[in-house]
């Protein structure tokens, strides 16, 4: 087949299927697609800092932190996360998605099994196909079907446990409880991807935090920097050991430039701010409580978890799509999310709070929903 033809073909079929995807430069909308639950991304407080110290920072890092692009301003980060996250030591990366996938590649080999949630993240899954372990799903947040599973799945080499924190699409919390019994139970190594949870549950230091359970060596922590912090990157956090081994064997470490020493600023000023400052997250979660229950009381499937995640269920790509455009014509960015990011059936608005959002930009949206549901049956 021609190359061309196959574009053509492959973007008709896209098109055709309400799944056709153009990236928005978004202006003048009120934002409620954003990650940045805390208001960080923006704040005043780190760019005053940034800019009385910009000229004691490198624009770039110019190598890898294996070669010459580790830099003061990313140790400090690291050793700030690990205190953070209560364990010895932790390693910043790139981004979200090259921390899971170059984590899971570098721990696990063809001899080793990794039981993964249905709903975990690309990045989980693309992580596990390049490690070529042993994959087995269970369903989504199921125990009883996980430790099924543990138990009559055999191996000689380890066993790992992987799920999200807070799953980035239904909004749920992860029964990490229950999870961090069966890895002690089954003798596996948990790995939580706290991505949308760090800044949002457990005092803001994620999951493992909201259940009240304290690191172990057999648990690892890793998020990302570009949500509720507000900046971009990423951390894995874990035994001194385990952080060794990875600056040794982590490709997406070892292979690719250092993060800009701006960026780590950003973050580590930010993440003071996170810690600092609890009253943005209690003001989120309290204005995301109010908005899910007044969009259920309009009679919307909604998916509300406690966390400033709401999806809105629309089942169909046309009626997300639908709902979106009117939205946008009323002042609000809220985008439309279906396959392959959600199963078929599934397809919604995931609406997200943030702590720039006032009680009125939050009632006006309230007040165009009661428009859909009259306007658009």
């Amino acid at each position: 087949m021609d190359f061309f033809n196959f574009l053509e073909k492959n973007l008709k079929s896209i098109k055709e299927n309400k799944l056709y995807r153009q990236r928005k430069v978004i202006k003048d909308l009120i934002d409620f697609s954003s990650n940045d639950y805390l208001g960080l991304k923006n704040n005043e407080k780190t760019k005053e800092k940034l800019l009385k110290n910009i000229k004691n920072l490198s624009l770039g890092s110019g190598a890898s932190t294996h070669i010459s692009g580790y830099t003061e301003i990313q140790e400090k980060l690291e050793n700030f996360l690990a205190k953070f996250k209560e364990t010895e030591s932790c390693i910043v990366i790139g981004s979200g998605y090259m921390a899971n996938v170059g984590l899971i590649s570098a721990l696990a080999t063809e001899k080793d099994v990794i039981f993964s949630d249905e709903l975990n993240h690309a990045s989980i899954i693309d992580g596990i196909r390049l490690s070529k372990a042993k994959k087995v799903i269970y369903k989504h947040c199921d125990i009883k079907d996980l430790e099924e599973k543990l138990k009559n799945t055999n191996t000689k080499g380890i066993k790992y446990i992987i799920t999200d924190g807070i799953f980035s699409m239904e909004g749920d919390i992860a029964p990490i409880d229950k999870l961090y019994n069966l890895a002690e139970k089954y003798d596996a190594v948990l790995i939580i991807d706290d991505a949308h949870s760090t800044g949002v549950v457990g005092e803001g230091k994620g999951s493992l935090f909201h259940y009240r359970l304290k690191p172990n060596n057999r648990i690892i922590q890793m998020g990302t920097l570009s949500k509720a912090v507000g900046s971009y990157g990423a951390y894995i956090c874990g035994s001194n050991l385990l952080i060794e081994y990875l600056i040794n064997k982590m490709r997406t470490a070892i292979f690719t430039t250092a993060l800009s020493p701006i960026q780590n600023f950003i973050s580590l000023e930010n993440l003071k701010i996170l810690a600092n400052e609890p009253q943005r997250r209690k003001y989120v979660l309290q204005l995301s409580k109010y908005l899910a229950e007044n969009l259920k009381n309009l009679g919307f499937d909604i998916r509300y978890f406690g966390t400033p995640i709401i999806s809105l269920i629309t089942k169909t790509p046309e009626k997300a799509l639908k709902y979106s455009e009117y939205l946008k014509q009323k002042g609000f960015f809220i985008q439309a999310i279906r396959p392959p990011t959600v199963p078929q059936g599934k397809s919604r608005l995931r609406i997200t709070v943030s702590y720039n959002h006032s009680k009125i930009d939050v009632d006006n949206l309230i007040d165009t929903f009661e428009d859909i549901k009259r306007k658009l049956k």
